[in-house]
């Protein structure tokens, strides 16, 4: 069968081996495979988009690079994917790469690149909609307006170039595993299929005892898939959102997170007068 093959190099990250790239470029030369070379779909898609034409538009295509998943939701997020066009993922290393392109047939042709120049490094999240379930803790967790809602509910990547370099905190809290960080080092963030199965097996008598059970087993029951949120994962996401906040990000934070014991707004507000001076000085925080 005669495909279009498109190959992801990841260049601005270098998360794929670039042996494994060259290896592949080599079979499809060998057997006078026409291929697209991609320097880095993540950034292009983003900055180029128009650069992509070719992938949005080709009726039959199979794409190598990273995590098959993360590349399919990059590619389908993006809009401009021709409803009805087939196109295959998979990663460069993937075991059955050989029968795959054993069964293509040889359409002799120049390698095309599409080159990425832009000093921007493409790190932002990526929703997996076929595991989302809405519940916007990606929304709310979020410091930096990555996340809005659109007027029908959905929540989307408005402000990828928001995202703090290497910060996967809202992927960790999501308890879906819907949000992809095609960049990062590990599954399932990085679009690998883990599904959290493990951690729910060991974690969910933990879970019932410290939320209700039936909430819980309603949740498992919904979605077999759901990976219940663990507490190391949560304070580790908290710990990466924090230290990728700026030192005045950092104090508005603390500001905001701060009390007063008394409900005063003195701590909001260093100009305002304090309604509990004249109270019980022992409870006025003044």
């Amino acid at each position: 069968m005669i495909k279009q093959i498109f190959i992801c190099g990841c260049e601005k990250d270098g998360k794929i081996e670039k042996a494994s790239v060259q290896k592949l470029i080599s079979t499809l030369e060998e057997k006078d495979i026409a291929y697209t070379y991609i320097e880095d779909m993540c950034g292009t898609i983003l900055k180029n988009p128009d650069d992509l034409g070719s992938l949005y538009n080709a009726k039959d295509a199979v794409v190598f690079g990273c995590q098959a998943r993360a590349m399919q939701h990059l590619v389908d997020n993006s809009g401009r994917k021709v409803d009805g066009n087939n196109t295959e993922y998979h990663h460069v290393d993937d075991e059955g790469q050989n029968e795959l392109i054993s069964t293509l047939e040889s359409n002799t042709g120049a390698p095309l690149k599409i080159k990425y120049s832009d000093s921007w490094k493409p790190w932002y999240p990526v929703i997996d909609y076929e595991r989302c379930n809405g519940c916007r803790k990606c929304l709310n967790f979020c410091l930096f307006s990555v996340y809005s809602v659109e007027d029908n509910g959905t929540v989307v990547v408005s402000a990828s170039a928001n995202c703090k370099d290497m910060c996967p905190a809202c992927a960790r809290v999501c308890p879906q595993n819907a949000i992809i960080f095609p960049k990062h080092a590990e599954s399932p963030i990085d679009g690998g299929e883990g599904d959290g199965s493990e951690n729910e097996k060991t974690d969910i008598l933990e879970q019932i005892q410290n939320d209700d059970v039936y909430s819980v087993l309603s949740a498992r029951r919904k979605n077999f898939q759901v990976s219940l949120l663990k507490k190391d994962q949560f304070k580790m996401a908290e710990e990466e959102r924090r230290s990728c906040c700026s030192s005045s990000d950092k104090k508005e934070e603390e500001k905001k997170e701060e009390k007063c014991d008394c409900d005063c707004n003195c701590k909001d507000d260093s100009e305002s007068s304090c309604d509990c001076k004249d109270g019980d000085s022992t409870s006025c925080c003044c």
